[in-house]
């Protein structure tokens, strides 16, 4: 049994890129007594190149965000690889790039998209959040903090990283360890939502639900964004056993036939072994990293 709201749809793969090919007309001008001298263009500047290269790259990707919010993903990966071409040296749009081939589970091409950007820029904290998210998804938790340790040093820190450091832990079960990665984490960037969702899901992998209601609250403003939190204090509602309470906030989301369908889902959730409801929380972190990242669609970790 699964919650509705975290699910991702994907259309059937295509063929990634298309040749688009445009005709021009020419219009011959004829003079009364001789032809106008050709125009001869102007060359532009290094600056103005590069400024042309920016504004070209930024409306694909923008393009390309709003196909991966609509799940239209071989789509988006086709702008977002144009993104690349157009400007080889943003670290955008890779990291779009291989969050959207590890959603459709293109593993492999993933992989090579993430090495070739940290091969460009080391210390994208978007394609190393990418590559983390990856290698925890292949099962791979300690490789991933092998990968993401030495990134977080004191000059080249990232809050991303420390993200996805925590989640990494909380696979392995090392919760104390994943909330001061996550702590750290807040340090750099105390508003980060995200963060704080993720140590609130922690605390609640240890049973310190108290705590984790606390920390979920404090992401709470009032605003259609609050939803993913919204579900996010119904599941620790419904870890905890406090289901009237679970149930009031899901009702405030959803028709009640769904909620009914939470309510045993987080009923099942708390009779799983321990591992086992470990790596079903963990499945909710990682879809949701993913749909925050690059500001594709709003989610539990914007």
């Amino acid at each position: 049994m699964s919650i509705p709201h975290y699910h991702v749809k994907t259309r059937a793969k295509v063929n990634i890129g298309r040749a688009f090919r445009a005709v021009l007309g020419g219009l011959a001008i004829l003079g009364v007594a001789s032809c106008a001298p050709p125009k001869v263009e102007q060359p532009i500047s290094d600056d103005q190149a590069v400024q042309q290269q920016n504004e070209k790259a930024t409306e694909l990707m923008q393009v390309g965000n709003k196909l991966r919010a609509q799940g239209n993903l071989n789509d988006a990966a086709a702008a977002y690889q144009r993104a690349m071409r157009a400007d080889p040296d943003s670290p955008l749009p890779p990291a779009a790039l291989g969050d959207t081939l590890r959603q459709l589970k293109l593993y492999d091409d993933a992989e090579q998209v993430y090495r070739d950007a940290l091969a460009r820029n080391p210390y994208s904290g978007m394609s190393l959040q990418g590559y983390g998210i990856l290698l925890i998804e292949r099962n791979q938790p300690d490789a991933a903090i092998a990968m993401l340790t030495p990134a977080v040093d004191e000059d080249a820190a990232d809050y991303r990283v420390f993200n996805v450091l925590g989640i990494a832990y909380d696979a392995l079960g090392d919760h104390a360890q994943a909330q001061n990665q996550y702590l750290a984490g807040l340090g750099l960037k105390p508003d980060s939502r995200s963060l704080r969702n993720n140590l609130a899901l922690s605390l609640a992998l240890q049973d310190r639900y108290d705590e984790a209601i606390a920390q979920m609250q404090s992401l709470l403003t009032g605003t259609d964004a609050d939803e993913p939190y919204l579900h996010n204090l119904a599941l620790i509602y419904g870890l905890a056993g406090r289901i009237e309470r679970a149930a009031a906030l899901l009702r405030q989301m959803l028709p009640e036939a769904d909620v009914a369908n939470n309510l045993a889902y987080y009923q099942n959730l708390r009779a799983m072994p321990p591992d086992r409801r470990r790596e079903a929380i963990l499945d909710i972190v990682l879809q949701s990293v993913f749909l925050s990242s690059n500001g594709t669609t709003a989610s539990s970790r914007s």
